[in-house]
């Protein structure tokens, strides 16, 4: 009966974790701006060796009568191999976690991993030749258990917990169950690292409804990524039919433009030859350069009307944002001079996308606060990563927006300003949509906030 029960018990447990592997690794995470995605596959990397192990511990418990034949000890030291190799691989996940939600980028987490690595390896070395083989592998069982076992699992589900805790700031739906798997893998990292089987059946009974908890909460949150997927989906949708009203668009304006163009050059010339005709007459000269002045201006939105119709193709690149920032403002040195410009940028944060592009909307936005900041010139610029989003906010001291005028912004060919287009906000907002991000507008204590969500790429 015990051994029936031993033998079911195990078939399950490494049942379990077999198909953790399997939720993870049948899954298309290629294609997810999720940061968590760069993490999974070490997840799934120590699902199939953990159930590996734990089938063949099922064979060694089977094999327990047969101690004297001569590859049981062999056997043994394989058994010892495979779980430390199985909690590397939780080790290496629960490094990923560390990089996925920052903490990693924080000195004492490397030195921490480096300490715990050298404390194992250093005592089994000065173990080895004082002990018995079977007491050395019992040493080294019980050493990976307590170091890589429990260690891994308590990093690993803490990492879990606070990436659940910035999914829930940003209200994404299922990302609570992340935080339920960590504390699920938490507890196994108690039951196996703290645990040993001598003390009965009910401590493998234990890791196997902990493992069962992992692999029904995991199974939960991954349902972020059909969500994702489905939005995806539904943003294609949309850009393809955006495209199409700008693939007609674009005709109709490089129709016009080519019309308009051709008798702008004609007037410009005349006011060429006019120039060089009256040059003795002040009067003249200052109504031509109005002339001029308004032709100009109608290129000028003529080139605007062609670039927001027919948008550049975007490369795809990892962008440094804090050098974008910096690039920016050397650029616009000249119009910053009388400006207190407070920088608050997040080291190491990465999107990926066109530098130019994002540049340019930077140009676009920092222009319009300088332009807005007309009682105190002052200006705020924050980047920070907040879970898989990579956030930039540029703040004015310039009184704000009317709450019902902050959408009509960014529509086409409206502005406030005397002399502007009504297209700079709007091409700003279809580059943003264009590296699948998002741009928004609004009031804060001392006047417009504009805020920029691109999803993060890891450096």
């Amino acid at each position: 009966m015990d051994t029936l029960l031993v033998f079911n018990i195990y078939l399950f447990y490494g049942l379990v974790f077999f198909t953790i592997g399997c939720v993870i690794a049948f899954r298309n995470l290629r294609l997810s701006q999720l940061a968590i995605a760069s993490a999974l596959p070490a997840l799934a990397a120590f699902g199939f060796i953990h159930a590996f192990h734990e089938w063949s511990e099922l064979y060694i418990q089977l094999m327990e009568p047969y101690k004297p034949m001569l590859w049981y000890s062999e056997m043994k030291l394989a058994r010892v191999v495979k779980l430390w190799v199985s909690f590397l691989a939780l080790a290496w996940f629960a490094w990923k976690m560390l990089v996925v939600t920052g903490i990693a980028r924080k000195p004492w987490s490397l030195a921490s991993l480096a300490l715990a690595q050298g404390v194992f390896v250093l005592h089994l070395m000065a173990s080895y030749p004082m002990m018995p083989l079977d007491d050395f592998l019992r040493l080294a069982a019980t050493l990976i258990r307590w170091i890589f076992g429990l260690g891994a699992s308590l990093v690993a589900g803490l990492a879990m917990i606070y990436y659940a805790r910035q999914q829930y700031q940003q209200r994404r739906l299922a990302g609570h169950y992340f935080g339920y798997c960590g504390v699920a893998l938490i507890a196994y990292g108690f039951a196996a690292g703290l645990l040993s089987t001598s003390a009965g059946l009910w401590v493998p009974l234990l890791r196997t409804l902990c493992a069962a908890a992992i692999l029904i909460t995991l199974y939960q949150a991954l349902k972020i990524f059909d969500r994702e997927r489905e939005d995806q989906i539904e943003n294609q949708q949309r850009q393809l039919l955006l495209g199409e009203k700008m693939r007609a668009m674009g005709e109709l304006a490089s129709g016009i433009a080519h019309e308009i163009k051709t008798p702008l050059s004609y007037a410009t010339l005349g006011v060429d030859l006019l120039e060089k005709q009256l040059p003795e007459q002040p009067q003249s000269q200052r109504q031509l350069g109005r002339i001029r002045k308004g032709l100009e201006r109608a290129t000028y939105i003529a080139q605007e009307v062609l670039h927001f119709a027919r948008p550049s193709a975007q490369p795809n690149q990892p962008v440094a944002i804090d050098n974008v920032i910096h690039s920016t403002l050397e650029l616009m040195g000249h119009r910053l001079k009388t400006f207190t410009v407070h920088r608050n940028l997040a080291p190491q944060l990465y999107v990926v996308g066109d530098p130019i592009k994002l540049e340019e909307v930077l140009i676009n936005l920092i222009g319009n606060a300088i332009d807005a900041s007309t009682q105190e010139q002052r200006l705020e610029i924050h980047s920070e990563a907040v879970g898989d989003r990579a956030i930039i906010r540029i703040r004015d001291h310039g009184g704000g927006i009317a709450d019902d005028q902050q959408s009509a912004c960014l529509r086409p060919f409206h502005t406030t300003k005397t002399n502007g287009t009504g297209l700079g906000l709007a091409i700003s907002q279809q580059i943003i949509q264009q590296h699948q991000g998002e741009l928004t507008l609004h009031n804060w204590l001392y006047g417009l906030c504009v805020t920029i969500n691109l999803p993060r790429s890891l450096p």
